[in-house]
This record gives C-alpha cells, structure tokens and sequence, in this order.
C-alpha cells in the first residue's frame, strides 16, 4: 500500500495468542482503506508472537510495524511507545474486532477530520454521565477503547498520552481528561462482541478517580466527594462475602470472554476456582474458555469432572464396556482439521463406551506432540500409532482395527465434525440391523452422492441398502474381520473396495438417513495433490475394474452405433491414463484405413475435435493427434482436456507443446498442477535463476505437495550438493512412499 495512512491503529498483546488472527485478518481485508498498523507484544509467553509473526509474512502489509518486548510494562506504557511511532493524526487503538464495515470506517474518519471534535465515539454517551463523572466511574458500565477515534490535530500535544498506570478504559481516561468533546457516531464501523459495556478493575477505577482529582479547576466540593469515592472503592471488594467476590469475578470473565481477552477471562476463573474449588458455574465457563484456546484436553477433562459432580459419581474407562472404537488416520499438516474433529467427538460422543485410535503418518506439523500429551491425558482411551511414513488410509485403517476393542469400528477423515450423537445413533442402527456390516450417515460433502444431505430428503427409513459407502466416517462391525486392500495405497476406492468385500461375504451395506454431519472433504487429498484427475485416481480405478471385473461399457449398446460414433462413445468410457486392454482392442477393430481417412477429411465441430484429440492422445496416435490439434480452435478447448495434453507431452518431455497449451489456460483456469509443469521444465532446462525463487514460493503455497521436495531435491543435486539433495527426496518419500525413492531422481509428474 503506497498511500499515506489516513488512520493508525495501534495494538497490544499480552499472552492472547487465540486473539491475534480475527483482529488481524479484520484490518487486512481492508481493501481501500489506507491504513498503518503498529503492533507492540509485551513479552508475551504463549505463542502470540509467533501467531503475530506467521500472520505478517502472509499478509505482507506494509504499514505494519512490529515490536516485541522481552520485560512486561502494561498497556498503557505500550501504547504510548505505540503512539510516538504513529505518522497520521487519526488514533484507534482497539482491543478485539472481529470484522470492519470499510464503508462506515471511511466515513468516520472523514466525519472526524472535518469536526471540530477531538475524538468520535461508537456509543451513546449520556451528558449526564459526565455530569457526575465519579458515579459514572464507580458504576462501572464504561466503554471500551475500541469504541473510540481520536484526531490528535484536536488534542495539545502536552496531553497527547494514555495514562501509563491504566490497563483498560483510555478512552473514557480521555474523555475525563480532556472534557466531552465527543462526536457520536449511531453505527459501529466494527464488530467486537461485547466491547460497549466492559467492566473496569478497581484498580482502573482508581486510576479514574485520580485523573478527575488531577484536573486543574476542580472545587473543594468536587475533590472530597472524589476523594470519597477512591477511598470507598478498595472497601467494596474488602467488604463482599467470599461469594459475592467470585460472583463478580464471574461477571468479569464472562466480560473479557466477549471481548475476546480470553488469557484474562481464565484468569478470573482460576481465582474463583481457588477460593471455590467446585463451582459449577466456574468450571463450566473455564470449559468454554479452554475449547475458545483449542485445548480440549484439559477442557475434556473438567467436562468429565463436572459430570461426574452432577451425577455423585467418577466414570472410569473400562475396555470391556467399549462399544465403539474411532479410527482416524492423519498425515501432513493435519492438525488444525484434527483438533476440530476432536473438539467436536468431545462434545457427541460417549467416553465411557469409546476408544479413540488415531494413525500419524509421519506428520509433518506438530502433531506427533499434540497426540502424546491426550495420549498421557488418556483422551478417549486414547491409543496412538505413529507411522515414520505416509502408509496411506487403507493401510492405516487396518492398523487400527488390528487395535480395536469395541464390537465397532467407526472409520472417521480428520477434516470430519460431529453436529449430533452420530455414533450413538449408528450403533444403535447397527444393533436393530445385524445382517449390515457396514453402516454411513450423510454429510454436506461427499464423494457418494447417496450420501449427501441434500440429496436425502423426506425418507422414513431408519436404514437405506447401498452399494458402497464413503469412508469419511464408515462403522465396522468388527467380527465379520473387515479388511481393506493396501494396493490401492494413498487413497481412492478403498471405501468401495471395501463395500463389495462385504457384499460379496453375504453381509449388507446401509446408509443412516437421518444421522448427519459435516465433512471438510479433500484436506489431505488436496494437499497431496490429488483429486479426481491425479493419476492414482485412475489408476486405482483400472485396479478396482480388473480386481473386481467390472463391465465398463455394453458391447451391445456399442454395436448399435455408427463406427464414427463408437469410437467416440470409446473416448468416454476409456481410462485416459490407464486405458483397458479390451477397449484398446475395440479400438484398433474400429479404426481401419478408412474410418482414419474419413476421420481427416471430414469436417468437425470444435465438440468432437476434441473427443478425437483426447482419444488419439490416450490411444497413442500422435501423428494423427497432431495433424488434428492443428484445427482446434484454441480459445474453446476445455481446461481438463488441456491438463491432460499437457500431461501427455510432459511425460514424454516435449515441453514447447507443453507451455504452448498451458498458455492457453485464462488466470483463473492456472492452478498448482500447471505451475508444478512450469518449475519442473525450468529445472529440466538448467534455469535455475528462475527455478529457484519459483520452488520457494510453491513450498509456501502447497508445503505438504511431494513433488516440491523431489524438485527440490533435484536442484541440490544438480549444483553437487547429494547430501541436501537426499534429504529433500527423502521427505518426498516420506509423504508419498509409492511414488518417490528415497534416493533416486527418476520420476513422471502425473
């Protein structure tokens, strides 16, 4: 951003890590506001520096300014550094938003400007208050600082400061301070819950009093009824019952809760807890706070504790009362999608009845540390099996039902989330119907469109016969041994592989209409770069065909077209990648010398120029594919049919065709995958200079992709450097086993 800021926004943070990114991303998404931000931690312990940091390289907005503190010394001596780094007149330093309406923000700064005011405030402030500023004050129903703009062009530079004693409440510090001289503004330009109203400490409220008792001119009368009051306010906490102390600390979290300040919300609530280890009231908001902050260990736990209060009795896990045992695979940079799953298991699924086995494939976050402490916390019973490769789901799978103890398995995505008891539900299902072996709910994202939400509507049925199910969440009736086939490797097919073993073993395979949930689909997938176009796609659908001699087209329905109009209807029903040998067959039938010559005389629509091009391609014509590229009109070619020619030519490394249709490809049609062709061709052709810095940003963009870290690893070994060379090819082998050796450069991008 190159303009001069029209308004400076100043932030603090101490230990509020689960604060900074809904503050940050509001002000970023400002898109014409020309805005300069000045972020100051104050030594902060618990990560918020480092949330602060990864949110600044992604954002890269420059008016940002950031300092970090090793020594605590409070808001009000930070905001002040703050402030005399600050270059435009306009001042708003807000402690939590959540979201900015840009256009009423615009407008406020240009009301403010044009004003004789020396600040605008987001609330209605009654004259009266300021009336009697003290009972203001000691009622404690103040404003927030995010409720207030101030144009430092209207304030004396000998006052333009925020009280370094103060914590909370600078604005109404300046109001006192200077006198009302306020603009109102009705609508918010932001969203911060629960930031109008947020009571003061005693201690700020002290802090108050005494800037009223500093004011020049004050009368006799006015300083002893002040006085009064900055005497009365230490008595009113030394004057309150133990329960009314805790009730008002309460009131407090519950306060700092909605404004977002969740490290002081727990605060309070730990200190109620001390005086009154088992009120309800308290670990039940400690309970919201902790899942607020992800830790859903410790927030388990109390949950479990205070049910067992309410109930006079301790559950205790006992692996003879297991029903169900939750299998969740996960791998690469899974975490946050595991911890959603996990949150959201903790709040529908039973405990005391389930198991939790969770697979890491060598991930590349984190995780490894995140699953042994609920290991040690004993989450769910919880069993961890960590793998020093990406084995894959079906391989995965299988490790843990060799594990499971229930009479179920239920087959869970990490990117999965529970909206109601599911699991309940299903082994309730599964018990009323013991001829089913397996047994899926619906979800709003789904590779089975027998499974989603929508497409179910108004069904009676407890339990609907299927073909095959998804596996993003799949119960298992353990005793019927289910097993998936580790050929299919990665993904793809295993869930159907699956349904047909059972099937084909005489049990049945159900979906739970009215069970539901939600299915983040493709986390893990994506991130590996694979989807319904990658090549293990294909050719697990050629293994699952053959495997289970699956009929791909009707020879009879075939015979009844024109040979023209067969070899298209061939186009459709052809692997590209992997094509059948029986239609590879038919083709070479079809394709005599004179449907050839027919073909290149005749005259074609753009429609099956391409079907012909596709299917010359995946038939290996490439004479014939060329002399019919040639009429294509370039400007309606489709982007998939264009991925796929460009697969084509890259394997066969001729890479002039390769660019020349990728530059077909309009900005929005660009994806990874082609420009994964464009580094790997610089690479290929030495180009190193521009190969480089194009890695570096791939590897920020898609980190977990493994043929990043086989391209990089060829760059190290083409400057001599084998060493890095085989660690980056070692971390390719890592993700995906299957496709890369650890120590060979030998490879195809499909």
């Amino acid at each position: 951003m190159d303009q001069i800021p029209n308004i400076s926004v100043l932030l603090w943070f101490h230990n509020q890590r689960d604060e900074v990114e809904p503050i940050l991303a509001a002000l970023y998404e400002l898109e014409e506001t020309a805005f300069e931000l000045i972020i100051i931690d104050d030594a902060s312990t618990d990560g918020t520096v480092q949330a602060i940091q990864s949110l600044l390289e992604y954002y890269e907005h420059d008016h940002t300014f950031f300092f970090e503190h090793e020594q605590a010394l409070g808001r009000g001596n930070r905001l002040n550094e703050a402030l005399q780094q600050a270059s435009s007149s306009i001042i708003w330093a807000p402690e939590y938003i959540t979201a900015i309406d840009e256009e009423a923000l615009r407008q406020a700064i240009k009301k403010l400007k044009s004003s004789d005011a020396s600040c605008l405030v987001n609330t209605t402030l009654q004259a009266e208050n300021f009336a009697n500023p003290g009972e203001y004050v000691q009622s404690g129903k103040l404003p927030g600082d995010t409720q207030f703009v101030w144009n430092m062009e209207r304030i004396s530079s000998t006052s333009q400061f925020f009280n370094p004693f103060l914590n909370h409440h600078h604005g109404v510090e300046w109001l006192l301070r200077h006198g009302v001289n306020a603009l109102e503004q009705e609508q918010s330009f932001f969203t911060a819950p629960g930031s109008k109203h947020a009571a003061p400490s005693i201690s700020d409220r002290q802090e108050l009093i005494l800037t009223l008792l500093r004011r020049p001119g004050i009368s006799s009368k006015e300083r002893q009824k002040l006085t009064e009051i900055l005497h009365q306010l230490p008595a009113i906490t030394q004057q309150q019952s133990p329960e009314e102390r805790d009730h008002d600390l309460l009131e407090k979290a519950v306060t700092l809760k909605l404004e977002g300040q969740l490290s002081g919300a727990l605060e309070c609530v730990e200190e109620v807890l001390q005086n009154e280890p088992s009120n309800p009231d308290a670990k039940q908001l400690k309970i919201e706070l902790l899942e607020r902050q992800r830790r859903f260990v410790e927030a388990s736990e109390l949950k479990h504790e205070l049910q067992a209060d309410t109930a006079g009795v301790h559950h205790e896990i006992d692996a003879e009362n297991i029903i169900t045992s939750l299998i969740v695979p996960t791998a690469l940079y899974g975490k946050p999608a595991l911890e959603h799953c996990l949150i959201s298991m903790n709040e529908y699924c039973n405990p005391a009845t389930t198991e939790l086995i969770i697979i890491d494939n060598a991930s590349l976050d984190d995780t490894h540390d995140y699953l042994e402490e609920m290991h040690e916390k004993n989450f769910f019973n919880c069993t961890v099996i960590t793998n020093k490769k990406n084995n894959g789901f079906a391989a995965s799978v299988n490790q843990g039902l060799k594990k499971a103890q229930g009479r179920y398995a239920c087959v869970i995505h990490n990117d999965v989330e529970f909206t109601s008891p599911a699991v309940a539900r299903m082994e309730q299902i599964m018990d009323d119907h013991p001829r089913y072996a397996l047994l899926g709910p619906l979800a709003d994202s789904t590779l089975n469109p027998d499974q989603l939400s929508k497409s179910m509507q108004n069904h009676d049925e407890v339990i609907l016969q299927t073909d095959y199910l998804d596996s993003f969440c799949m119960m298992i009736r353990t005793k019927v041994n289910a097993k998936m086939d580790e050929e299919l490797t990665l993904a793809f097919f295993d869930d159907i592989d699956l349904s047909f073993q059972m099937r084909k073993a005489g049990h049945k395979v159900g979906i739970a209409p009215d069970v539901q949930l939600n299915h983040h689909y493709g986390t893990t997938t994506f991130a590996l770069d694979l989807d319904t176009e990658s090549d293990l796609y294909w050719k697990n659908i050629a293994y699952f065909n053959e495997k289970w001699e699956v009929e791909t087209y009707s020879k009879d329905e075939l015979e009844s077209l024109s040979r023209f109009d067969q070899l298209l209807a061939l186009n459709e029903l052809v692997n590209p990648l992997y094509p059948e040998e029986v239609i590879k067959q038919l083709f070479n039938e079809l394709f005599t010398d004179e449907l050839k010559t027919e073909i290149m005389k005749a005259e074609h629509d753009q429609e099956t120029l391409v079907q012909l091009v596709h299917l010359m391609m995946v038939m290996e014509k490439r004479d014939i594919m060329r002399e019919l590229e040639d009429r294509l009109d370039e400007h309606e070619i489709p982007p998939g049919i264009i991925y796929e020619i460009v697969r084509f030519y890259f394997n066969r490394n001729i890479y002039s065709r390769c660019l020349y249709y990728m530059n077909l490809l309009s900005s929005q049609q660009e994806s990874l995958q082609s420009e994964l062709y464009r580094l790997a061709i610089l690479i290929d052709e030495k180009k190193m200079e521009d190969a480089i810095p194009k890695l570096r940003a791939l590897l920020d963009e898609a980190p977990s992709n493994p043929y990043l870290y086989k391209l990089a690893g060829d760059i190290y070994s083409f400057s001599g450097e084998e060493e890095e060379a085989k660690s980056f090819y070692a971390l390719a082998h890592q993700i995906n086993p299957f496709e890369y050796s650890e120590n060979t450069t030998e490879f195809h991008l499909k």
